[in-house]
């Protein structure tokens, strides 16, 4: 066997599970996901970590909010993956998951860039308005927050409210 460990690995057509977590006690989620612990780390990792993984490796998350600072982030990080062949699964947005066999639907990819233009659009002004700039900084971490509490909700049951939600 010659190559990189990503080369070896997808000749033996091995894919891994890969966990990220912002804080210690979400671990168990990404356990739950089927991540074994040495595979497990923090935020700060996410960069070194993505460097390792190869096509069909999956990342593993517990919640959106606790991987992407906003929706704009969100969608860069998902368009990453997604042309990298990396398998997203989040443990609370389901609807969010995707793979090389189920990819994301049109209707999925044109909602989050809409949710992550208009985040962009409205930080942009926020940073051209005449306010002190510990107030923009401020307001467009709470913009940030908003629109992905917004992913969040729509993903969750994909759009759709059910009875008794």
């Amino acid at each position: 066997m010659t190559g990189t460990d990503g080369e070896s690995r997808k000749n033996h057509n091995t894919s891994q599970k890969f966990g990220i977590i912002s804080r210690p006690e979400e671990a168990h989620i990404v356990r739950k996901m089927g991540v074994t612990g040495g595979r497990i780390v923090g935020i700060q990792g996410l960069n070194p970590l993505l460097a390792h993984m190869s096509a069909g490796d999956a990342l593993c998350i517990p919640t959106v909010s606790s991987f992407a600072s906003g929706a704009y982030d969100l969608f860069c990080k998902m368009q990453y993956l997604s042309g990298r062949g990396i398998e997203f699964q989040s443990g609370n947005e389901r609807y969010l998951n995707f793979s090389s066999v189920r990819p994301l639907s049109a209707v999925e990819v044109e909602t989050l860039k809409f949710f992550a233009s208009r985040e962009a659009e409205f930080s942009r002004w926020v940073q051209c308005s005449k306010l002190p700039d510990v107030a923009k900084a401020s307001l467009v971490k709470r913009i940030q927050a908003e629109y992905l509490a917004n992913v969040v909700a729509v993903f969750y049951n994909s759009g759709i409210k059910k009875r008794g939600n």
